[in-house]
């Protein structure tokens, strides 16, 4: 490094080297060096881009050229200390060249491993589910990856690396209206999306430990699942950034409207307005969420109601709840608060449960600076309850749905007398001053019986 005018070689671990180059590609002192750099595989013979390769590489400090060529090994930190160049407009665009070849080589770690994609058929006629399965060579546990709403399984990349370098089976889904699966945009019932996670399960290999992990709306969907059928048993549910609760920014009057539109116009879709800057600090991925055409904002007020009914059954039901579990969460998520996770896992009843808070967190942490702690403590619980002796059992027939339960008091009844009384009484009345009325005595009624 004491002469920084001469180009020189390097050969490195393509993994070494990336995950290095990643670690510093987003830093501000990336920019102030001018690298000029050619990729080149060994072994393309065999038409094989997998990882690992020996990667070579031609850096140039300073724009200058040299024919006295040095080679050796050398880490990307030791470039980060290389003297720092004055024009900044070079630099940028030559960081973006950078980070945009190294892209389209990129592939994966899982690309090392034996790739399934393909549809598989639900038990709902006509619709089909995108799945996507990654084999490493030696396989010690596996798991399911469900994404919340709005998302699909293409945003759990580096969720899907961490787990094939852990020697773990993954099993992806889009789930039904998002990503690349079939169905009516975000219109699914509680029923449906049991019966299409109940479709996963039938693609697994049941002798191998399972674990599942779920993200957000992923989370209400498999935690109402595991409380729906209590003998369902896993080797450990990992649960981030879950939603239990509707946001309390909507109210309690938009719930009881929400629930009369339903029964009026159930397919009309709704934009949700989420804020991207919500989901990550990484402006990179809010960018790239901001250009994904598979990222669906919009929501039907029947898939709506849906997460109020999981709202009505998880936490209620909390203390019956016995399967191992990982909770993390991030103290900054605007989404689904993390208070909800603390109150859920005070309720639980699991013998193995452990929780995180990250404190800067926010909902998408998979894919924001926390996902370096978040990967540690994913790995230690997982290689921890793997070797936990937990006996696995799958039904032959599940639960689907959620049973709520529905309180009725005298405050009900006497408003439904009330109700009948003005439909009767007030038929003099103009057409649309009765319909007026009917909809406030219906909205008192929700209003002294809703939870």
């Amino acid at each position: 490094m004491s002469n920084i005018n001469n180009q020189f070689f390097i050969k490195y671990n393509i993994q070494s080297f990336l995950e290095g180059f990643i670690k510093k590609e987003l830093s501000r002192q990336f920019v102030q060096y001018y690298i000029k750099f050619k990729l080149s595989f060994f072994n393309l013979a065999s038409q094989s881009l997998l990882i690992p390769h020996t990667l070579s590489l031609t850096f140039g400090f300073n724009g200058k050229k040299s024919n006295n060529k040095k080679s050796f090994q050398i880490t990307i930190e030791r470039l980060m200390d290389s003297p720092k160049r004055t024009d900044s407009t070079d630099l940028q665009s030559d960081s973006q060249k950078v980070k945009k070849e190294l892209n389209s080589y990129f592939l994966g770690v899982q690309q090392t491993s034996k790739v399934i994609r393909k549809y598989i058929n639900t038990k709902t006629h006509g619709i089909q589910l995108y799945y996507q399965e990654f084999t490493p060579q030696f396989v010690d546990a596996q798991v399911i990856i469900l994404h919340g709403f709005g998302e699909h399984s293409g945003n759990f990349k580096q969720l899907t690396d961490c787990f094939l370098l852990n020697n773990f089976k993954v099993h992806l889904y889009d789930q039904r209206g998002f990503g690349f699966s079939g169905g009516i945009r975000s219109k699914s019932t509680i029923e449906e999306m049991h019966m299409d996670f109940e479709t996963i399960l039938e693609q697994i290999d049941k002798s191998v430990p399972l674990f599942i992990f779920c993200h957000a709306l992923g989370a209400a969907i498999v935690i109402s699942f595991c409380l729906m059928n209590p003998q369902f048993e896993i080797q450990g549910l990992i649960c981030s950034s879950a939603q239990f609760r509707v946001p309390p920014r909507y109210g309690r009057i938009k719930m009881i409207t929400l629930q009369m539109m339903a029964k009026i116009c159930p397919d009309l879709q709704l934009n949700t307005y989420h804020n991207l800057s919500f989901a990550s600090k990484n402006n990179h991925h809010i960018r790239k969420l901001a250009t994904d055409r598979l990222i669906n904002p919009f929501m039907s007020i029947q898939f709506a109601l849906n997460v109020l009914l999981f709202q009505q059954y998880i936490l209620p039901n909390a203390n019956q709840f016995k399967i191992p579990i990982l909770i993390l969460h991030g103290k900054q998520d605007k989404i689904a608060s993390h208070l909800d996770s603390v109150d859920f896992y005070m309720q639980i009843q699991s013998k193995e449960k452990t929780m995180k808070i990250f404190e800067q967190g926010f909902h998408e942490m998979h894919n924001d600076s926390e996902w370096p702690k978040m990967k540690t403590v994913i790995s230690q619980w997982c290689q921890k309850m793997i070797n936990k002796d937990i006996k696995m059992n799958y039904l032959k027939e599940y639960n689907r749905g959620v049973i709520v339960q529905q309180y009725r008091s005298k405050i009900r009844l006497l408003i439904s007398i009330l109700l009948i009384v003005i439909r009767r009484k007030f038929s003099c009345l103009k057409a649309s001053t009765k319909i007026s009325l009917v909809i406030f005595i219906e909205l008192l009624l929700r209003l002294f019986t809703s939870q």
